[in-house]
């Protein structure tokens, strides 16, 4: 996909951990970009760990993302590989015995690329989980896909590490960084330093401080993403 001028606006949300909060941040991302009238939609390549309604397996993600943004298009449209077993990507392809193909993956994106302007695509996992074993990994999807990244990380102890790491690997893989976002802060004094040496040794954007917030409390979701998210930066991120 790499060349295609022809592509509009896109970024990929990448965490430094499983269960950092890639999920919530990008259905911030997609919620105040359509309710500030942006034509946006959020994107899931891969998923392990869906969930079954009736007989079809669906991506638990995407089925979050839907019901805070209020996106009606099918679970299909906006996942495109969604597996049961809920490990590593290239483990769950290997026991369900399916057969990964980036093409695929691709094509779904421009499918979405012709109907929306925006598209915030999430990540499995972090930037080195691998998707076939020992051959292809998820910043070779970042790659393929040519799209730039927005890191959530959280700002407890051990971010420093962590976040440092995954910056360095994407530096050192030639992936543009767009920001960093601090998802799950607790007002805690010890993450305001750990929130103050990220931003001084990385040199990055802390584009947002996002508070931790019961997931089954869409009024309080919804209101916390319009006080910490602001829409000049969301916006910045696609140019």
């Amino acid at each position: 996909m790499k060349g295609d001028d022809n592509l509009s606006k896109g970024i990929l949300i990448i965490g430094t951990d499983t269960d950092i909060g890639k999920t919530f941040i990008t259905a911030g991302i997609t919620y105040l970009l359509r309710k500030n009238g942006f034509n946006a939609c959020s994107f899931k390549p891969i998923e392990s760990g869906g969930i079954l309604k009736g007989k079809n397996l669906v991506s638990k993600d995407t089925k979050f993302v839907k019901d805070i943004t209020n996106l009606k298009e099918s679970n299909d449209t906006l996942n495109t590989y969604c597996l049961k077993t809920s490990v590593s990507p290239h483990l769950a392809f290997e026991i369900e015995n399916k057969t990964f193909k980036k093409k695929v993956i691709i094509d779904n994106y421009k499918k979405l690329d012709e109907k929306f302007d925006y598209k915030i695509v999430e990540g499995a996992g972090g930037v080195i989980v691998p998707i076939i074993r020992n051959e292809y990994f998820l910043y070779d999807l970042i790659k393929d896909l040519d799209l730039p990244v927005v890191i959530v990380t959280n700002a407890s102890v051990g971010t420093i590490n962590k976040t440092l790491l995954t910056v360095n690997f994407l530096k050192e893989k030639d992936i543009k960084i767009k920001g960093i976002i601090i998802n799950n802060y607790t007002n805690k004094f010890y993450e305001d330093d750990n929130i103050k040496v990220l931003k001084n040794i990385t040199k990055l954007d802390i584009l947002a401080i996002v508070k931790r917030v019961k997931n089954n409390d869409y009024s309080k979701i919804r209101s916390e993403y319009e006080s910490s998210l602001d829409i000049k930066k969301l916006l910045s991120l696609f140019t």
